[in-house]
């Protein structure tokens, strides 16, 4: 109810109608207050028997279709983009949908400090919205389309018209969204809006990267390691004798007696064999 002029909150109240209206959006969206309101003013064109209180998008159709029908026999001058708004919940067309029938019926101005938007979009809240809280591409469709729309769409090409328009008018936006902020967004200035100081400055800008690239190749074409002369590394054996460590079969034959003709050492190979030596005196 907040978005409704204080003269047409009144109106509506001295109208008596079977259900209060509190939220617009909602109580507008069947067609059923709107035949009643009309039915105060013309009682003979308009018959409450033909029309249903319900949700469903069957019940829509069928009282906006009457309703229709009403508008263009008394030439109610009510744009289809209003109706459509108000038939799918769109963001206040039902408010707009009531101010055009106060100010027909009653031939009465509604009194507004700033003229209503016909387009029923989500634009004036993204607008107050953070740049990086904004709606993408597939969040603006969601928010902008609503299901009974496709529902009610004839054919696949209707469909697909108001998916481009929301997409178009998303583009738009975002169009907006780099004019406003170009820092965010990486754009540069053209040559004809930047002043002197700015395009001395992008000369400077432009000169130390080209110099910072050449060098950049240079040094890629010989590596600095390959600048220096090979440094000559020298190793020292350490020999170190290990305590507990199994001896190996040369040792073993190095330690051998002298006396016998065959020694057969105790310590198995590693590949689970016994070396057997035979040794002549």
């Amino acid at each position: 109810m907040n978005g409704l002029p204080r003269e047409v909150l009144k109106w509506l109240q001295s109208l008596d109608l079977s259900s209060s209206v509190k939220n617009p959006k909602w109580d507008f969206s069947n067609g059923y207050l709107v035949a009643e309101i009309l039915s105060w003013y013309h009682p003979k064109a308009i018959n409450m028997k033909f029309f249903i209180n319900g949700t469903s998008i069957q019940n829509k159709i069928l009282n906006w279709n009457l309703l229709r029908t009403f508008f263009r026999k008394k030439h109610y001058a009510i744009d289809q983009d209003v109706i459509d708004g108000a038939m799918h919940c769109k963001t206040n067309a039902a408010e707009v949908l009531v101010e055009q029938l106060y100010t027909l019926l009653t031939n009465r101005p509604t009194y507004r400090l700033e003229p209503r938007p016909i387009n029923f979009s989500d634009l004036p809240y993204q607008v107050k919205l953070p740049l990086h809280a904004r709606a993408t591409a597939a969040t603006s469709i969601k928010n902008n389309l609503a299901t009974t729309e496709l529902i009610c769409a004839r054919n696949s090409n209707e469909r697909l018209t108001k998916t481009f328009a929301i997409l178009d008018l998303h583009s738009q936006h975002r169009q907006m969204q780099r004019v406003q902020d170009p820092v965010r967004f990486g754009i540069k200035p053209a040559i004809g809006y930047m002043t002197e100081e700015e395009k001395e400055r992008s000369k400077i800008l432009s000169g130390r990267a080209m110099s910072t690239r050449a060098t950049s190749k240079g040094n890629k074409s010989r590596p600095v390691s390959a600048n220096k002369p090979p440094e000559v590394i020298q190793f020292t054996e350490v020999v170190v004798k290990q305590s507990g460590r199994e001896k190996t079969v040369e040792e073993n034959l190095e330690d051998r007696p002298n006396h016998g003709s065959v020694y057969r050492p105790t310590s198995p190979l590693s590949s689970g064999y016994q070396a057997i030596a035979q040794l002549s005196r």
